[in-house]
């Protein structure tokens, strides 16, 4: 089976990846709205910092889209988010670092909206990911984190992606068993790389209702600089 890919920032996603694998697509790992007062209610003092588990997130929280956060800090577009949020964390190197839009998107990112999932799969792509995973007639998925050295496979439920990710390091990736679909986390991100063997990436992307970049042969996995 595939392992992980260490996508690097010099060279183009699909020149990094099996030749077999013909797509990728970037998808934007939703940002997280809990109910009103729900940060409040789970403080111990005003300084704690608090962030949904992933409990919290499946159990009260809704997905909200990067263009919605967009129209809010006044972005015009995806990449303009993606700077804010990595010169947020601290992720990119000071001449590519983005204050002025990380400031306007700490204006905006408060209450009880918060980031999306960093360095994972968000919890709100475990349902597409069923269907994408057993789209080809697979029963089983295999998943592999290397930080761990942790593998295996497990049948294609929910219960069991909620498992694997609830429990996964940074680095993970998952596919069904006959290797035609693959999901990836990136270290550092709020993003996940799918690669597909045919060239139906848009159309799965749409069915999926994903918010997504589709790659060229130039895009890298820093994709906003």
């Amino acid at each position: 089976m595939l392992e992980y890919i260490w996508l690097d920032d010099e060279t183009p996603i699909l020149q990094q990846v099996p030749v077999e694998y013909s797509s990728a697509a970037i998808i934007f790992s939703p940002f997280i709205q809990m109910p009103e007062g729900w940060e409040k209610a789970k403080r111990k003092n005003d300084y704690e910092h608090i962030y949904p588990n992933d409990d919290d997130i499946r159990g009260k929280g809704k997905a909200v889209s990067w263009k919605k956060v967009m129209s809010s800090c006044g972005f015009k577009t995806h990449a303009e988010l993606a700077l804010a949020l990595m010169t947020s964390i601290g992720a990119l190197r000071d001449e590519y670092a983005r204050e002025d839009l990380a400031d306007l998107l700490h204006v905006n990112i408060k209450g009880d909206l918060f980031y999306p999932s960093e360095d994972h799969i968000s919890p709100f792509h475990i349902p597409s990911l069923v269907k994408v995973l057993g789209a080809n007639g697979s029963n089983r998925f295999y998943y592999a984190e290397p930080i761990v050295e942790n593998s295996g496979f497990l049948d294609i439920t929910e219960a069991n992606l909620r498992t694997v990710l609830d429990d996964a390091a940074a680095e993970l990736i998952l596919m069904d068993d006959k290797m035609d679909f693959v999901f990836m986390s990136v270290y550092d991100s709020f993003i996940n790389v799918f690669l597909a063997k045919d060239e139906s990436i848009n159309e799965w992307v749409r069915l999926m209702d994903w918010e997504a970049r589709i790659c060229d042969e130039s895009t890298h996995i820093s994709w906003y600089t």
